[in-house]
């Protein structure tokens, strides 16, 4: 009789130390509220994080055997950076005996996440694996095992989950999952493709082929790869064929390809390729000065200027981008077009810069999948203002 009674009393006993434990770890307690659990809510859901905070610690005082309250506890203290007290609190819930399997189940993706903000790959991995079987069905499992795997450097099997969870989650889930899946696969694919590794980049752009989404970009890992090889005429090719209409990644592609042109002394070919592009409302400023550029080193002075005067109210168009064309102009034209040039163009900025929205991490190119934070089509082409230091 005793023996069968010894697991829940050593549960009894873990339960209520990790109760001890949180009130001694949350500090003296303020003015309690007489329901401070929708409280906490609501200063979350409106910002709050501090007072979000504050109430759902009195909450979890109020009513240690609860669920949600801790739950929400957990995630908010992750969410504010402190993942290590977060795991401890959602670790300390695991062992409750009376818990029941869908609470468990939550609990253990709590805690893994946690786990994963500490960047414990392998003891994220073995929670995982404690609620995989009930846990497969959710975005967020997968969302997790991606975010584990990756942080081994396992990169395949970080593309498997996110492509596995296709078949298992809601529909409404599916569609985040499947851009995320082309992103993380093409990032790769491009990475492979600007060290010239054709046998890394070719089974990353088979692996997304049938998605329609992922049509335009991987024709500009295709062209990339071919402008970094050499092959000028496939490049060229490539970006007139498939990104006359995608002017943000031509602007991707045109430092390579231009580069392959003039070490052919094919550097002019690109003018048509930029004059359709150029035509777009969204052009990058980038590619109107390519285009300067080349009427200039052809002698097309007239069309140099018109080009310029008809892109005057781009605010982006500034003169530290167009450094190369007003080079030119006072050495080879002396002052007064370059004065006229130079008064269509608008505040100096020092440098364009691939940075990730969410985090900002800098990468010397174009990325779809952001290494530091995991961030999906976060990095953006950015001027930065005079004397911002990038």
């Amino acid at each position: 009789m005793i023996s069968s009674l010894l697991p829940w009393v050593v549960g009894a006993v873990v339960v209520a130390g990790a109760a001890w434990g949180l009130w001694l770890a949350f500090g003296r307690r303020e003015a309690e509220e007489p329901n401070p659990y929708p409280r906490g809510l609501e200063a979350w859901l409106a910002g709050d994080f501090e007072r979000a905070e504050s109430f759902l610690r009195q909450a979890v005082r109020q009513a240690p055997d609860s669920v949600e309250p801790f739950l929400h506890l957990g995630d908010l203290l992750r969410l504010r950076g402190d993942a290590e007290r977060a795991a401890v609190l959602h670790r300390g819930m695991t062992v409750r005996p009376d818990l029941p399997r869908s609470r468990r189940v939550d609990v253990g993706l709590a805690l893994a996440e946690d786990l994963l903000a500490l960047q414990r790959w392998q003891d994220a991995a073995a929670t995982l694996e404690t609620v995989a079987s009930e846990a497969a069905g959710r975005a967020r499992y997968w969302w997790a095992r991606f975010r584990q795997y990756h942080g081994q450097e396992d990169h395949p099997e970080a593309a498997r989950s996110l492509k596995r969870s296709l078949k298992r989650v809601p529909e409404r889930d599916r569609p985040e999952l499947e851009a995320a899946y082309i992103a993380y696969q093409l990032d790769r694919s491009l990475g492979h493709a600007l060290d010239g590794d054709e046998s890394g980049m070719t089974p990353r752009l088979k692996d997304v082929q049938g998605y329609p989404a992922a049509k335009t970009r991987s024709a500009l890992v295709r062209a990339l790869a071919a402008a970094v090889q050499g092959d000028a005429a496939q490049a060229l090719a490539l970006g007139a064929e498939r990104l006359l209409d995608s002017p943000r990644e031509l602007a991707v592609l045109m430092p390579y390809l231009q580069r392959v042109l003039l070490e052919s002394g094919q550097y002019a070919r690109t003018i048509p390729l930029l004059e359709n592009a150029c035509r777009a409302v969204n052009a990058p400023p980038s590619l109107v000065i390519d285009l300067a550029l080349l009427y200039e080193k052809l002698g097309r002075r007239t069309e140099t200027l018109r080009l310029i005067e008809s892109r005057s109210t781009d605010s982006d168009l500034t003169p530290d981008l167009a450094a190369p064309l007003l080079k030119l102009l006072f050495a080879e034209a002396g002052e007064s077009d370059a004065r006229r040039v130079w008064k269509q163009l608008g505040t100096p900025h020092r440098h364009t810069r691939y940075i990730c929205d969410s985090c900002q991490q800098e990468s010397d190119r174009m990325r779809w999948f952001c290494p530091e934070c995991g961030a999906f089509d976060s990095y953006v082409a950015r001027l930065a203002a005079e004397g911002e230091d990038l």
